[in-house]
């Protein structure tokens, strides 16, 4: 037991001092793509993914407007809502967003979801996801095939472990800005990020958020911001009955 503990430690040690993209020839581009694809193809097989018009249509046209709003190619964001109950949204590989369901839920309002999607949006938008999976992919898969953990559960295990290590409170104020700045773009009060922060201190987390930032502090952060008061007031996007069609089928 003791030799085969040195010995692993000995190829982890060793590994941590290889570059194994320049070793094996690899490009990051390539790397991260393919893993991205083979870890999203795994992860949406185990989500139980809502196809309702009533859900669908709703979340898509929010994302539309967010994006032409901001001169982001809707084509590239990917939003899946996943019926689930835990308040909780995330931005994962191959530029994917999942929200879920109880999540949405939750929101009091448009502003209030689009806040939370406009956090993810800004995080794939600012590289934060993808450069954390190209940065350690090669490493962390070799390690994966020594241990001999090479089961789906362990690589989505693994992947999420990647991103949420390389999301640091430093990105988290990025995405809360940008996505604040999103809702602003969008004709929507971008005060809402900071009233979604301050409501996740009772009942969840955005993104991978436990080791990070207290969601006051940066509530607080948004709030010191400066935004040009909108005239007339802000809009709505969705009507009335369509958000409320929302929540009630949720």
């Amino acid at each position: 037991m003791l030799v085969s503990a040195a010995l692993f430690a000995a190829v982890f040690l060793l590994t941590l001092q290889v570059d194994w993209m320049k070793t094996l020839h690899l490009s990051p581009t390539i790397v991260g793509d393919k893993l991205s694809e083979w870890v999203w193809a795994l992860t949406r097989q185990g989500l139980h993914e809502v196809k309702n018009d009533c859900v669908r249509q709703p979340i898509d046209t929010l994302v539309r407007e967010m994006c032409m709003a901001n001169g982001i190619d809707t084509a590239t964001i990917h939003v899946v809502v996943s019926r689930n109950s835990e308040v909780n949204a995330y931005a994962t590989v191959g530029r994917h967003i999942i929200v879920n369901t109880g999540l949405i839920k939750k929101m009091d309002n448009e502003a209030q979801l689009c806040a939370v999607i406009g956090h993810e949006v800004a995080h794939l938008q600012l590289g934060h996801i993808q450069s954390g999976i190209r940065q350690q992919a090669v490493f962390q898969v070799l390690l994966m095939l020594l241990t001999g953990n090479g089961s789906a559960e362990g690589l989505i295990s693994l992947t999420s472990n990647l991103i949420s290590n390389s999301i640091t409170r430093a990105k988290e104020d990025q995405a809360d800005e940008q996505g604040a700045r999103y809702l602003d773009a969008m004709q929507l009060d971008p005060m809402e990020m900071a009233r979604t922060l301050e409501s996740f201190d009772s009942y969840g987390i955005l993104s991978y958020l436990t080791d990070h930032a207290d969601s006051k502090d940066r509530a607080k952060h948004i709030r010191q911001l400066h935004f040009a008061k909108k005239a007339p007031p802000y809009r709505t996007i969705l009507a009335p009955e369509t958000w409320q069609a929302l929540q009630e089928e949720l």
